[in-house]
């Protein structure tokens, strides 16, 4: 089964090829080439980088179930490049400006993306699926951070976000901040390998039967975890925490929720084995105050000032900026602002 790449890592990896990749020296002249798309002041913008941006662009829309017209791709495309020239004119800004990258957290990046994998060959070989190289990973994290280090400096230091537009912003996005039902459950498995035979499976129906027979009887839940459940919270009394509706399988989901705090499931039967809950608590849905996310409202409406006042100081040295655009049948010129 083909391993699952982790979010946190996925969301990094994405981070990095949608980047330009001009490694972290002096800028040089650069000389058109087959596989550039743009010169911006003589750096290029490599026609690699240009298609996976686009990708993962065309896949975020397709996503969403709208598929794409001819004049759709092409927008997406003129998009991305403009895109991709302020970024590179915004990167050249901030080497003027002396900016240097935080080598100390790259470096706890790249070994966080390590300890994701079970082996240095399957990490090496997820960089090698992602046309990247170690070196090339570490020059577009560089890149990455002090691109962030520019915004934060020239940019977010300098936003104020007023307490009316977080409160105005809360009570216009209510849904944002819903919080689910969510079921407090305790949990008991007796495992069963699919391998077995029909009788040793029967003994393990047998057990299971006994369990609930004992929890009739009043027996404490957590203890008979404790001694009897296979699953991996028998040593703290089966107790599985808080969940929310989509953590479990659909199959004992359906039979979680049903119940009430303090009542117990029949058992369940998966391919795992047999399955017993108690909801232990219940929490109803319900909408987070405003005083518990005003700050987290505040960071993301700074940041995406942050974003409009970098986006509008790009569109500024996009003017002044030498841009050659190389034509192909399949590129259109980037439009400029």
């Amino acid at each position: 089964m083909t391993r699952v790449f982790s979010l946190q890592v996925a969301v990094l990896f994405a981070a990095c090829i949608a980047m330009t990749s001009t490694a972290w020296g002096d800028m040089k002249k650069a000389e058109p080439a087959a596989d550039s798309v743009a010169l911006v002041n003589g750096v290029p913008i490599e026609r690699g980088d240009f298609d996976k941006e686009v990708f993962l662009v065309q896949k975020t829309v397709l996503g969403v179930g709208k598929p794409l017209s001819c004049s759709q791709v092409t927008q997406i495309r003129s998009e991305v490049l403009e895109s991709m020239i302020r970024r590179e004119l915004l990167y050249q800004d901030s080497r003027k400006a002396g900016i240097k990258p935080d080598e100390t957290a790259i470096t706890k990046d790249i070994f966080a993306m390590r300890q994701q994998f079970p082996s240095d060959a399957e990490y090496k070989n997820e960089l090698g699926r992602r046309n990247l190289t170690e070196e090339s990973l570490r020059t577009q994290l560089e890149r990455n951070s002090a691109l962030q280090q520019y915004v934060d400096r020239k940019f977010s230091a300098k936003v104020v976000v007023t307490d009316d537009e977080t409160v105005n912003y809360y009570q216009s996005h209510l849904d944002l901040f819903k919080q689910p039902l969510q079921a407090r459950v305790s949990h008991i498995l007796i495992q069963v390998d699919p391998k077995w035979d029909d009788s040793r499976k029967q003994e393990a129906r047998k057990k299971a039967d006994q369990i609930v027979r004992n929890l009739k009887k009043g027996q404490d839940f957590a203890a008979l975890a404790r001694e009897q459940s296979d699953g991996p919270t028998r040593t703290n009394g089966g107790d599985l925490g808080y969940i929310r509706k989509g953590q479990l399988d659909a199959q004992l989901e359906n039979a979680v929720f049903k119940l009430k705090a303090g009542e117990t499931s029949d058992i369940i039967e998966t391919s795992y084995g047999f399955h017993i809950f108690k909801i232990i608590d219940r929490k109803p849905e319900t909408v987070l105050a405003y005083d518990t996310v005003k700050e987290q409202i505040r960071q993301r409406l700074a940041q995406e000032k942050a974003r409009q006042d970098a986006d509008a100081y790009a569109k500024s040295l996009r003017e002044k900026a030498s841009v050659e655009i190389f034509p192909s049948e399949e590129l259109s010129a980037a439009r400029k602002p």
